[in-house]
C-alpha cells in the first residue's frame, strides 16, 4: 500500500510540477529532481529505503545511458570533427584544469578535485539539445557548435570512469601503480568493443531479424545491454559504462533504428527514474545550513564554462556572438556529471557533506540554463556596445582575411550561405550581378572563397563593422538568409540604420515573426511556413478534385493576399487597409457546397443565381460527378448532388450555405 501511494504521489507530482515548469520554461529534469526531493526521505518520506532508492537510480542510469549510447553515431563525429576534437577537448580540459586549481586553493585532496573537474567539465546535452530543437536551431553553427562539444563530452565520460578507480583510496594521491592496468583494461575494451561492433552483434542481430518477433528482438536488445553492463561491472569497472558501450555497439549496426524504435518510446521514462533517484539523494537540511558554500559552488560553476566555453568555441574560429552563445549554454552540470559524482561517492573519494553541495549547485545550474540561452542576445549586444573597438580587431574583421567591400556598388549582399544564400548567389552569377557573402561559419569561407569569387567575407551580419566592410551603403539588396531566428531581427534593425535606401529581403520561418520584421525596416519577407503552406494546400486541393484553373486561382489570390501581408507599407492609410486585409485573409477559408434535393438552387441556373451580384463573388469551381469546370456556363442548371467551392470568408459562407442546403436544415 506504502509502494502505491508512493507511486500516486509521484504521477501526481509529475503532472503538475510539469506543467509549471513547461509554463516557466524549467527542464523537465528540473522538475524530476524536485519531485524526488519532496517524496523522498528528506521530504515528505514517502520513500525511504535507501537500498530502493540505490536500485530506482541504477536501473533508471543502466537505461538512459544504454539510449544515449544508441543515438551516437560515429559518422555524426567525423561530419563535425573539429566541433569534436578540438572544441570539446579545449572546454573538457580548460574546465578540468580550473576547477581542479580552484578546489585545490580550498584546501581540498587532489583525488577529489580532479574529480570535480571532471564533474563540472560535463554539460547537459538533454537540455541544451532540447532547447536547440525547441528554437530550430540544431542546424545552425551555434547548434552543430554545442552538438561537437556535447558529443566530446559524452564519450569523455568513458576515460573519466576508467580513471574512477586510480583515484579511489589512496590517500589524496593517484594511484600509479594501477595505471598499466587500467591502460591495458581500456586498450582491451576498446577490442571488444571493435570485435562485437563490427562481427558478433550485427551477426546475431541478422540472425533474431529474421525471425520477425517484436518480443524477441526487444528482449535481444535489452538482453545485449544487460549483458555487456554485467561484464564491465565484472571486470571491475562501472556498469553504467557497460550500459553506454552496450548502446554504442548496436547503435552502429544495422538494425540501430529499429533497437531506437523500441527504446526510445521509453527513454523519458528512464531518464525521470534517474534524476527522481537523484532527487531522493539530496538532503535539503545540509543545503540550507549550508547555502553560503552553495551559493559559491553556482557562481564558481556558472563562470568558469562561459569562459571555458566560450574560449573553446573562440579556437573554432567563432566570432563573439556565437562563443557567447556556447559560453552560457554549456554553463551547467550535465547527466553524466551525476553518474561520476555517485561513483566518487560510493568510491569513498567525495564526501557526503560536499557531494551534498554539489547536487544543490548542479540543479540550480540546471533551472538557470534556458534564461541564459534566452538572454544572450543581450548579452552579445552589450559587448558589442562595451568593446568595438576590440572587436573590429578580430581576425574575422582583419584586412588579410577579408575582401574589400568598397570595391563594388549596386551589389547584392547575402547574409547566411546556406541553400537559400546559395540559389541567391548563382541567380545573381547567372544574371552577371555582383555580390558579396557574409557568412559566420569559418570551415565555409575557407571552401567557398576562391580567386574567382573573392567577394567571401567571415563575420556576424549583426555588426555593423561587417555590413559596412560588405558595402551596405553601396549595395542594391540585402538579402538576409541566416538560420538563426533570433538573429535575423538585429540584424536587419542594424543594416536599415546604416543604409536607408538598401532593399532588405529577410527570409523566416514563421509568420508571426514577419510583421515585426517589417517594422524593423525590412522591405519583403518571406516565410517558410506561408510558402510551405501554399504547397501543402494545392496538393491537398488536387486529391479533391478540384479544378486546376480553381486551385491556381486560389493559390495566386493567396499569394497576392500574402505578398501584401509580407511587404513593408509606409504610407499610413494604406497600413491601416492592409491590417484590415489581414483580418480579412486570417477568416478567408475554402468551403465546398452540394446542392441538395429541395433547395433554393436545385433546378435554377448558374445566372439565376446571380452570385456576382448578390454576393460578390466572381469566380468558384465546379464539379458534377468525375466532371470538373473552372467556371460553369451561366445557363447551366443546377441538379443535387453537384457541388460547388467557394474561396470566402466564413460569415459569408453561412449565407451562401443556406440556399444550396434543403428545407428544414
Amino acid at each position: 500500500m506504502e509502494i502505491m501511494l508512493a507511486i500516486v504521489s509521484i504521477v501526481v507530482l509529475a503532472v503538475l510540477l510539469l506543467y509549471v515548469g513547461l509554463r516557466f520554461g524549467f527542464p523537465s529534469i528540473v522538475s524530476f529532481i524536485i519531485i524526488g526531493m519532496v517524496v523522498g526521505p528528506f521530504g515528505l518520506g514517502l520513500i525511504t529505503d535507501q537500498t530502493v532508492i540505490d536500485t530506482i537510480g541504477e536501473i533508471g542510469i543502466v537505461l538512459l545511458l544504454f539510449t544515449i549510447g544508441l543515438e551516437f553515431s560515429f559518422q555524426t563525429i567525423l561530419r563535425s570533427w573539429r566541433a569534436v576534437l578540438i572544441g570539446g577537448i579545449v572546454q573538457v580540459c580548460t574546465t578540468i584544469v580550473a576547477i581542479t586549481g580552484i578546489t585545490l586553493a580550498f584546501d581540498m585532496p587532489f583525488n577529489e578535485a580532479l574529480i570535480f573537474g571532471f564533474i563540472v567539465s560535463l554539460s547537459s546535452t538533454a537540455i541544451v539539445m532540447k532547447i536547440l530543437q525547441e528554437k530550430g536551431e540544431v542546424d545552425t553553427v551555434q547548434g552543430r557548435t554545442l552538438l561537437g562539444i556535447l558529443i566530446f563530452q559524452d564519450l569523455a565520460i568513458i576515460p573519466m570512469m576508467l580513471a574512477l578507480p586510480l583515484l579511489s583510496g589512496n590517500e589524496g594521491g593517484i594511484n600509479f601503480s594501477a595505471v598499466p592496468f587500467q591502460l591495458t583494461k581500456i586498450a582491451l575494451i576498446i577490442l571488444v568493443i571493435i570485435v562485437l561492433a563490427y562481427w558478433v552483434i550485427p551477426r546475431f542481430l541478422f540472425r533474431v531479424a529474421k525471425e520477425r518477433s517484436r518480443e524477441l528482438f526487444l528482449f535481444t536488445i535489452a538482453g545485449i545491454c544487460i549483458l555487456i553492463a554485467w561484464l564491465t561491472s565484472e571486470a571491475g569497472l562501472s556498469f553504467t559504462l557497460g550500459a553506454f558501450i552496450g548502446g554504442l555497439i548496436i547503435g552502429e549496426s544495422d538494425y540501430n533504428i529499429d533497437a531506437l524504435g523500441h527504446i526510445i518510446p521509453f527513454r523519458d521514462v528512464f531518464a525521470a527514474i534517474f534524476f527522481l533517484s537523484i532527487g531522493m539523494l539530496l538532503n535539503t537540511a545540509t543545503v540550507l545550513a549550508n547555502w553560503e558554500y552553495v551559493a559559491l559552488i553556482i557562481v564558481g560553476i556558472i563562470v568558469v564554462k562561459i569562459i571555458t566555453g566560450a574560449f573553446s568555441a573562440a579556437i573554432l574560429g567563432m566570432p563573439m556572438r556565437i562563443c557567447v552563445f556556447c559560453g552560457l549554454a554549456l554553463a551547467q552540470i550535465g547527466e553524466f556529471s551525476f553518474v561520476l559524482a555517485k561513483s566518487g561517492l560510493d568510491a569513498g573519494v567525495i564526501q557526503e557533506a560536499v557531494y551534498q553541495l554539489f547536487l544543490a549547485g548542479a540543479i540550480v545550474t540546471m533551472i538557470l540554463t534556458p534564461f541564459a540561452m534566452l538572454a544572450s542576445p543581450t548579452v552579445v549586444d552589450l559587448l558589442y556596445r562595451l568593446f568595438p573597438n576590440r572587436i573590429a580587431r578580430e581576425k574575422n574583421l582583419s584586412p588579410e582575411e577579408m575582401s574589400p567591400g568598397g570595391a563594388i556598388s549596386n551589389h547584392i549582399i547575402i547574409a547566411g550561405y546556406g541553400i537559400t544564400g546559395k540559389s541567391v548567389a548563382r541567380a545573381a552569377t547567372l544574371a552577371g550581378i555582383p555580390y558579396t557573402v557574409i557568412e559566420i561559419n569559418p570551415e565555409i569561407i575557407r571552401q567557398e572563397r576562391t580567386h574567382y569569387r573573392p567577394n567571401f567575407i567571415f563575420g556576424d551580419a549583426v555588426q555593423e563593422e561587417v555590413l559596412l566592410h560588405a558595402g551596405i551603403m553601396q549595395a542594391k539588396t540585402f538579402v538576409v538568409a541566416v538560420s538563426e531566428e533570433e538573429a535575423i531581427p538585429r540584424i536587419i534593425h542594424t543594416a536599415r540604420q546604416l543604409s536607408p535606401d538598401v532593399h532588405i529581403l529577410a527570409r523566416t520561418r514563421h509568420v508571426r515573426n514577419a510583421q515585426h520584421l517589417l517594422d524593423l525596416g525590412a522591405d519583403e519577407v518571406i516565410s517558410e511556413e506561408f510558402e510551405a503552406a501554399l504547397e501543402i494546400f494545392s496538393r491537398a486541393l488536387r486529391r479533391y478534385q478540384i479544378p486546376e484553373d480553381e486551385i491556381n486561382r486560389i493559390i495566386q489570390r493567396t499569394k497576392k493576399m500574402g505578398n501584401a501581408l509580407f511587404t513593408r507599407c509606409t504610407d499610413p492609410e494604406q497600413h491601416n487597409k492592409l491590417k484590415n486585409f489581414e483580418t480579412l485573409f486570417k477568416a478567408t477559408h475554402i468551403h465546398t457546397v452540394q446542392v441538395e434535393a429541395g433547395s433554393a438552387a436545385d433546378g435554377k441556373t448558374v445566372g439565376e443565381l446571380d452570385l456576382k451580384e448578390r454576393y460578390g463573388i466572381r469566380e468558384f469551381g465546379f464539379r458534377r460527378g468525375t466532371l470538373k469546370f473552372t467556371q460553369p456556363e451561366p445557363e447551366e442548371r443546377l441538379q443535387p448532388g453537384d457541388t460547388l467551392v467557394f474561396f470566402v470568408t466564413d460569415e459569408k459562407a453561412s449565407t451562401l450555405i443556406p440556399i444550396f442546403s434543403a428545407p428544414g436544415k
